[in-house]
Parts: C-alpha cells; structure tokens; sequence
C-alpha cells in the first residue's frame, strides 16, 4: 500500500506572506482553527499543532521557499517512525502555490491524513487570506472529530460535598445570613395607677 502522498492549493498572497502565517505560531492557529500551536522557525526546533495532537522537528527552512520536518499524531503506532513532511511555496497565477508532500506515513492512515491536509489546512488556508488574513483567537480545543481522531469520553463531574448539618441549637453562617433579623420589641410602660382619694366617703 503506498505510504505517501502530494496535494496543492492556490493561496491568494505572496509566498513570502503564506510562509510567514504557516511558521507563525498565532497564525498558525489561527488558519487552521485547530487550538493552540508552536512553531519554533528555524532548523531544529520544535512544531507543534492541534493541542499537540501533531508534532515534529524542523529539519530545513529555506525562508519563504521551503518547509522540511518530521511530522507525526499521537494515534501513531508505538514502533511506527517519524514520517516526512516538505511543504514548498511557490509564485503562481493568483498568488502562491501550496505543495505538502507527505511520506513515510503508517499505510492504515495515508487516507485520513491526506483528507486532514486537504480539509484542514490547505482550504483552511485559501479561506483564510480570502477574508484578508486578519489573525484570529485560536479555538481553546481542536475539535474531537477533526483528522479523524477519537472523541475522548467526557469527565464525569466529582459530585459535591454534602452541606455540613449545625449541631443542635447552632445555625450555620449561610443559614443565619438567610434569616430575616427579628425587630426589636417595644417595652411598653405600664399605665401609672390612680392614687386613691386621701379622703373616702364615710359611711
């Protein structure tokens, strides 16, 4: 089964521009829409993309020109190489040339990957400098459904500590805080009693 592939899209800007947004790691995320990314642009250091769901090392950077990398996902098998990433900008009617040749790949997942490429980042691309290239807040979380990958089971959510019972004749701060305060009762004087009349009525 063959272990590679090459596609191409016409991006409309100057290589030189489409270079710049690939390598850098805002832009980057940002065109692909595909959560954070880091793309360290020079030979050896480090790329990563997807909320690191993709990662290699740059091999070669020819600035404005040329790409070279490794280039792998975590659903690689264990024993399964790094495999080889080239993409090329090129001048073109219309704008720039994008090239991605990708070899070396596990056979079971050329066909994924080259509908990734294809979907998510080289229309993703063309999308992006057609509505002017204005950088974007990249998503907080790639989606699960993208590259074909697994949805992760959601986490269950830790249930909530039972309220604390006050000890008998005590009232917690949250209950007392939702008792009405009492009003003060009013101590009303008692009425002042008649004095007698020094003088009472003979018999």
């Amino acid at each position: 089964m063959p272990d590679s592939f090459q596609l191409e899209m016409i991006v409309a800007a100057e290589p030189q521009r489409v270079f710049s947004a690939w390598m850098d790691s805002r832009e980057h995320a940002a065109f692909t829409g595909g959560g954070e990314a880091v793309v360290e642009p020079w030979a050896g250091g480090r790329f990563i993309a997807w909320d690191g769901y993709i990662h290699g090392i740059l091999l070669g950077v020819d600035e404005g020109r040329r790409i070279v990398q490794t280039w792998r996902t975590s659903e690689f098998p264990p024993e399964a190489r790094d495999s080889r990433l080239v993409v090329e900008f090129e001048p073109a009617r219309g704008g720039t040339r994008v090239i991605v040749r990708h070899s070396d790949l596990p056979s079971s997942h050329v066909k994924k990957y080259e509908r990734g490429w294809t979907e998510h980042y080289l229309k993703a691309l063309a999308r992006y400098f057609a509505k002017g290239a204005k950088q974007r807040t990249p998503a907080a979380r790639a989606p699960e459904s993208s590259w074909g990958r697994k949805a992760e089971r959601p986490a269950r959510h830790p249930q909530k500590a039972p309220a604390r019972k006050a000890a008998p004749g005590k009232t917690t701060r949250k209950a007392a805080a939702r008792k009405p305060a009492r009003k003060p009762v009013r101590k009303t004087r008692p009425a002042p009693r008649r004095k007698a009349s020094a003088r009472r009525s003979r018999r």
